[in-house]
């Protein structure tokens, strides 16, 4: 009689264990989930307030010199600022939200905040990711200008100098420039007309890859090549001082990237890539002493991007992201570390409960 009795006290010892057991885990889930929510709700309220307009204020703004354009009889500054690729969700052109603040005669400023990307831009750092133009309600307007993190607080200056409109050879823009950053100049990109102009490279650009670009986009779909643009390609490779193998290899990734976001198909991507080798293949290349190219390297370019910081553009992205997922990791992490805690000393306790249990039944026995 009595080994039933401690064999039933056993057995309830063991499934009240178990149910604490089941309650401790999820009590320990409740807890995960309730810092989980606890994260999406700091993340939202914080993304809330970078895109108040009531944030706006000292340390997000950068300035531009109206004295130095000359601009006359105009009532509004604006400032269009944008990821130099073409990514993300920027205000529109000379919108509400792209209107500058007067600060004198001379001197108008732009507060960032105004993007709803502050934060990603003050995140940048020395990464030339942006161009910002400033322009006035008379259609006036400076070049594209590079701009990097490090740029908040400088101010815009026009230099004098007129350069091509890349897309319109029949107008000229203002050159600026920034008073403290003069590696964040004006965007140096290869115009309609084939002339190289600007000096500073966005992020994620080299010369080779202005070049690849430049030939891919006069090179039609069905392999035919614009000549009044392509014969200037070995000007162009002179001027930039380029290796035509670099351009090859810089096509070639490029294709591949196309084919596989499914943004061109391999047809099409291999009638461009063999008329683009015609054309490289009959360059000199400047890097090698004017040495002509052998053509067989070309057809053979392995593909290669040849752009110098070809992850600024997402790190500079990423940044906040991963902060806010490890920080949330970080939680869990804490939450997981007592429900094993809880774990051990449950079952810790079932087995000194059941050696208890054996050592009376023993006893007894004996």
């Amino acid at each position: 009689m009595f080994k039933k009795v401690m064999s039933l006290a056993l057995a309830s010892t063991l499934v009240l264990s178990a149910g604490a057991f089941a309650a401790s885990a999820a009590e320990a889930e409740d807890a995960v989930a309730a810092n989980d929510e606890s994260a999406v709700a700091a993340d939202d309220s914080s993304a809330v307030a970078a895109g108040d307009e009531s944030q706006v204020g000292a340390g997000t703004k950068i300035y531009f010199d109206v004295k130095s354009a000359g601009w006359k009889n105009f009532s509004k500054i604006y400032c269009h600022v944008w990821r130099a690729d073409g990514t993300g969700k920027w205000p529109s052109w000379q919108t509400k939200k792209e209107v500058c603040k007067k600060e004198s005669d001379d001197l108008y400023s732009y507060d960032i905040t105004k993007t709803g990307n502050a934060e990603e831009i003050q995140n940048a750092g020395s990464k030339n990711l942006y161009c910002v133009i400033f322009s006035a309600d008379t259609q006036a307007q400076i070049y594209n200008t590079i701009m990097n993190g490090n740029c908040i607080g400088d101010t815009v200056y026009v230099t004098g100098n007129k350069i091509e409109n890349p897309k319109d050879s029949s107008k000229t823009d203002t050159e600026a420039a920034w008073k403290n950053h003069p590696e964040c100049g004006p965007q140096k990109v290869i115009t309609s007309t084939s002339k190289v102009v600007g000096t500073a490279l966005a992020d994620g650009t080299t010369d080779v890859t202005l070049l690849a670009d430049y030939l891919l986009d006069y090179v039609s779909d069905d392999g035919t090549a614009d000549t009044s643009k392509t014969d200037k390609t070995q000007d162009l490779i002179n001027q930039l001082k380029i290796s035509p193998l670099a351009v090859m290899s810089n096509v070639n990734f490029k294709l591949e990237g196309f084919v596989k976001e499914e943004t061109m198909t391999q047809d099409v991507a291999n009638k461009k890539k063999a008329t683009i080798e015609g054309i490289l293949g009959k360059c000199t290349d400047p890097t090698k002493g004017g040495e002509k190219v052998n053509p067989d390297e070309i057809k053979n370019a392995e593909a290669n991007n040849d752009a110098a910081d070809t992850s600024g553009s997402s790190n500079g992205g990423s940044s906040s992201n991963d902060s806010s997922s490890n920080g949330s990791s970080s939680g869990s992490n804490s939450v997981q570390s007592g429900q094993e805690t809880t774990i051990f000393f449950v079952f810790a306790g079932v087995m000194v409960a059941a050696a208890g249990v054996f050592f009376l039944v023993r006893r007894r026995e004996n």
